[in-house]
């Protein structure tokens, strides 16, 4: 007897424009409240093909990994054929890692995969603790700092360094937050419909703007790829590496405009998230004074004054639990999307083709089925061992194949910044932040004021 065709999702009949605006406005209060009401699956009636929202860890581990062949990044357009999607940072970061499918995917990550070994990712701890105590000592005690400017500066020279072995005050770096900050603003017209024949139109002053400017940082970037192939390489930063790497079986390299795009998608993927990560776990640890003072005691049991190395992180148990409860909460990746390539079943629900299916990491991190007071910064829950906690109820580096390829790195920067600068300051919040939900989950003016602590 033949399986009987799974349901549709349950899910309003109708979508107002009121409703509409209200999800475009505030999607952090409107995309819970659909999981609240229709449960783990969710059809959203949308124009003329919606989306579906998917909150079940087991249907999010299923698109991640299991089935992730049947599902494709990007939207569509009706004026598209099947299979094709747009990718709107690939505006500012061409065919790199974050933004290539298919082979293509698959042929450079199993290349660039070696370049984020555990060990190899250890070296640069060093360089991690000099940059931030050396930007930490420059709050004067009382001082009000913008935390989120001050976190994007530290880990943009990060990775400086780490990526282009340049310093933050150098001309490279200059030009790379000027391309940035223009082509981020063009990459979120492109979900926008229309705005493909946009990004063409260079009079439009926005457009032209950010085309300049990714143009000049397209010329830096193949100025230093250039020079490095003149000179040899040899170092240890990733561009190097980059430009040294060989595919294993075939043993060829890669060629300079392919360098050129996981440079910068490297650059920008660890110099934004971590800024946004390291900038809510200051915020929610002003607001949970008894978490701070737990973090303060670990650092001075291990650290005893001295700078936090790589060697330490196995002993900073609770602060690498500060920075995994912060991810939770306001993870800097807060949705993913995805397009069905074919009819698929999900939770038990029937999904269609060519169907856009969206992945909360905002949602289903804060979903009580698996986290109790899921709105509570409690870092001590990372300290307890939970088997009954599905794999994807947490999955702020995405999972699969499609996993971000620096999330060791993330994870080592994040603890070591937060022990660098707790060990010597106390940051509390001068008022309360809204997060901004745009390509990264961003907060809205976050002001906080430094005291020094006792030696």
């Amino acid at each position: 007897m033949p399986k009987p065709p799974a349901p549709q999702a349950p899910g309003p009949k109708r979508t107002s424009p009121a409703m509409v605006a209200r999800m475009l406005a505030d999607p952090l209060t409107v995309l819970p409240r659909l999981r609240a009401e229709y449960g783990p699956v969710v059809r959203v009636p949308v124009g003329r093909g919606g989306f579906h929202l998917v909150c079940d860890p087991d249907a999010v581990g299923q698109v991640l990994v299991t089935s992730q062949r049947a599902f494709a990044k990007g939207f569509r357009r009706r004026t598209m054929p099947p299979g094709q999607g747009i990718q709107p940072l690939a505006l500012l970061l061409g065919s790199g890692l974050l933004t290539s499918a298919g082979d293509l995917h698959r042929r450079r990550r199993r290349l660039i995969q070696p370049l984020f070994h555990r060990q190899r990712v250890a070296g640069y701890g060093d360089q991690i603790t000099r940059l931030t105590d050396a930007a930490a000592a420059g709050w004067a005690d009382g001082a009000l700092v913008d935390l989120h400017a001050e976190m994007s500066e530290l880990t943009l020279a990060i990775v400086a360094r780490t990526v282009f072995d340049v310093g933050i005050d150098s001309d490279v770096i200059r030009r790379v937050r000027r391309a940035v900050h223009a082509n981020l603003r063009l990459s979120r017209l492109a979900v926008i419909p229309g705005a493909i024949r946009l990004a063409g139109r260079r009079s439009i002053g926005p457009v032209r703007t950010a085309h300049l400017a990714r143009q000049d940082l397209t010329n830096v970037v193949m100025e230093m790829i250039a020079r490095r192939r003149a000179e040899g390489t040899g170092g240890a930063d990733l561009l190097s590496l980059l430009i040294e790497a060989r595919d294993a079986e075939t043993g060829a390299t890669l060629p300079d405009i392919a360098v050129r795009d996981e440079a910068l998608t490297i650059l920008l993927a660890g110099h934004e998230t971590t800024a946004n990560a390291l900038s809510w776990a200051y915020y929610l640890l002003g607001r949970y004074p008894e978490a701070r003072e737990k973090l303060h005691a670990e650092l001075d049991e291990v650290l005893d004054g001295r700078l936090p190395t790589v060697n330490d992180l196995p002993a900073l148990a609770y602060t690498r639990a500060v920075f995994n409860e912060t991810m939770r909460l306001y993870p800097p990746a807060w949705i993913l999307i995805r397009r069905t390539c074919q009819d698929v079943e999900l939770a038990g629900f029937h999904i269609p083709a060519e169907t856009t299916v969206l992945l909360s990491q905002w949602v289903v991190h804060r979903d009580p089925a698996w986290w109790p007071e899921p709105d509570a910064f409690r870092p001590e829950r990372w300290l307890e061992p939970a088997p009954d906690r599905p794999r994807f109820a947490f999955f702020p580096f995405g999972g699969g194949t499609r996993q971000c390829i620096g999330n060791t790195f993330a994870e080592l920067e994040g603890a070591l910044v937060l022990a660098t600068i707790s060990r010597r300051l106390i940051l509390d919040p001068a008022h309360r932040v809204t997060p901004v939900p745009r390509v990264t989950l961003r907060p809205r003016s976050l002001r906080m004021t430094a005291h020094h602590r006792p030696a």
